[in-house]
């Protein structure tokens, strides 16, 4: 899981994306966690994926 910023707060600015998972933990365990949104991690492409074509 991920966060984006939607209010700057510290050293980020809105819209940041934060994916160190410790980061994500503590900023979820303090006051600034109303000053971002959790969104899904960006996930590896399938190898099951339908080929793309020329």
């Amino acid at each position: 899981m991920n966060l984006v910023v939607t209010h700057a707060f510290g050293d980020y600015q809105v819209g940041n994306q934060i994916s160190d998972e410790q980061t994500v933990a503590e900023i979820l365990a303090s006051e600034q966690a109303q000053f971002v949104v959790k969104v899904a991690s960006s996930a590896p492409e399938s190898p099951f994926a339908p080929a793309k074509s020329k």
